[in-house]
């Protein structure tokens, strides 16, 4: 049975941040920006205020160094800023010429079991999806309401049976061929293709562009503006290091 979605469905208000998250100026300046290019400035400031943390995703046991930076670099292309990493079994590694850098602007949440990882999820707000070639609804027919957290499993295992006894929501990702799987960071985008473009509806209806609140956004401003700056150390000691009132 298909579920209709509004065109504009309303966003939930517990997802509304402060409103300084649109494209007003920020009340205050870092000094460390004056030594930016200003267009690099501008930039880290557009994205800033698209980033999205209403979604997330969750890594469970992937180990393959390639899939992992794939990964990686497909969610922070898609603005979901937070990760979350259960390493039951396995180390991350990660392929820094795939990653192209994308773990530095993103945050990353390791855990050291499933348990562990699903006790913070859910104390944090989170619904728990996971892909499931018997449910009975594709991932389009799933309301995105609320916070939401995407689950991949890795290669070899998929998703664990604990992992799947504590999703609150299966999805179908459908195929039409004889291999019934797809490479995981595959998986990952067609499914950030389908619910990320339904929550930014859901924000541009209520005027945002983002979900991050502003302190958060400053902070990662702060950080994100020593990157690639030399001395950046040295120029907070002497410029300050200025904190939202």
């Amino acid at each position: 049975m298909s579920i209709p979605v509004s065109h504009n469905p309303p966003i939930p208000q517990r997802l509304q941040p402060d409103p300084l998250a649109s494209d007003r100026p920020w009340p205050i300046e870092d000094p460390l920006a004056r030594w930016q290019a200003p267009e690099r400035v501008e930039r880290i400031d557009a994205v800033l205020r698209q980033r999205v943390v209403s979604l997330c995703a969750v890594f469970e046991d992937i180990f393959d160094p390639h899939n992992v930076a794939a990964c990686l670099r497909t969610c922070e292309a898609y603005g979901v800023h937070d990760l979350h990493w259960i390493q039951n079994k396995h180390d991350m590694r990660l392929s820094s010429t795939v990653a192209k850098s994308a773990d530095q602007w993103i945050d990353l949440h390791r855990y050291s079991s499933t348990e562990e990882g699903v006790a913070a999820l859910k104390a944090a707000g989170f619904a728990i999806w996971v892909s499931d070639l018997s449910a009975t609804r594709t991932l389009r027919q799933l309301p995105v309401d609320g916070k939401v957290a995407i689950v991949v499993g890795n290669a070899k295992d998929g998703i664990s049976p604990a992992m799947r006894a504590a999703a609150d929501e299966r999805y179908l990702l459908p195929m039409h061929g004889m291999v019934q799987s797809f490479n995981l960071s595959v998986a990952l985008a067609i499914t950030l293709d389908t619910v990320v473009p339904k929550r930014r509806e859901q924000l541009q209806a209520a005027g945002m562009a983002g979900d991050m609140d502003v302190r958060r956004m400053w902070n990662l401003r702060r950080r994100w503006l020593e990157y690639g700056q030399r001395n950046a150390d040295v120029l907070r000691r002497e410029l300050g290091d200025p904190e939202l009132p």
